[in-house]
């Protein structure tokens, strides 16, 4: 049995740990019943064992040996919910082969028991734009004016390294002009105002004390913002660049960014996924 999981984008900027995006690119899941837990990504079977993330996933979802094959269209390492795109796939694959039709709340639940945090996956299994709080998820409006641009370079970045500079206590004041930013930007997000956008611009949160990680990425913020874009923010923990164009705007936004990335890197031009987990 198999199933799908979507990408996603994290944060989309003053939104940390709490807003997430779902983009049209896939990881896709086979799963049978096996004497031993292993998983197959293209290289041949290798054993899982407590610990992994896929076999705590597997155990959480069913609590039996299982074989996995993974099919991943999703950039590792890259800020686009690959983790949360392959595990959500994997705990839903594993309940199909033994007969039982996942439920996305529990798929979430399983997830984010695994991840932590359940920005990246929530999107993965709803799709579309979604919020996360203390009560759960929550889908949210997405204006379709808005057309993702991402620059992916080459280079990984670890989510566990990328969380290490983030402050664990920030001032009064920088928090609130987080949550105004935040705020500003669901509305934007909601309606395409340009005005809305430029008010929700920036984050002191993470992208500023991550900024030395890689440059780069805030160098295509600052480029695709130049060209048009209503918005440029970290992807998740990077290093990849999200862009919100318009039809208008895309091929220079596209432009803007190609030339800082070079050859270190690829742009791509997605669609919000409005399906998630399938």
């Amino acid at each position: 049995m198999r199933a799908s999981a979507s990408a996603s984008s994290g944060n989309l900027g003053p939104g940390f740990d709490v807003l997430g995006l779902a983009l049209d690119l896939r990881c896709t899941v086979e799963a049978r019943p096996s004497d031993r837990m292993t998983v197959d990504d293209g290289d041949g079977p290798v054993d899982l064992h407590a610990g992994d993330m896929l076999y705590d996933v597997v155990a959480a979802a069913v609590g039996k040996p299982m074989a996995l094959t993974v099919y991943n269209d999703v950039p590792r390492a890259r800020g686009l919910g690959s983790s949360s795109a392959v595990t959500a796939a994997a705990a839903a694959a594993v309940q199909r082969a033994t007969g039982v039709e996942p439920e996305r709340q529990r798929i979430y639940e399983i997830v984010t028991g695994v991840e932590g945090h359940g920005d990246n996956a929530a999107p993965a299994v709803w799709g579309g734009l979604m919020a996360v709080g203390p009560n759960g998820p929550y889908g949210l409006e997405i204006n379709d004016v808005l057309v993702p641009v991402v620059g992916i370079p080459n280079a990984r970045l670890s989510t566990k390294r990328a969380r290490e500079v983030v402050p664990r206590t920030v001032p009064l004041a920088t928090a609130t002009r987080n949550v105004s930013r935040a705020v500003l930007l669901v509305e934007a997000l909601r309606t395409g105002d340009p005005d809305a956008f430029a008010q929700a611009a920036g984050d002191e949160f993470h992208e500023q004390p991550r900024a030395a990680l890689s440059p780069v990425t805030g160098r295509m913020m600052e480029a695709a913002r130049d060209a048009g874009a209503l918005h440029a923010s970290w992807s998740g923990a990077g290093p990849t660049t999200l862009a919100l164009a318009t039809a208008d705007t895309r091929d220079a936004v596209v432009e803007a960014m190609a030339s800082v990335l070079g050859d270190a890197g690829r742009l791509a031009v997605l669609s919000v996924d409005y399906d998630g987990l399938i």
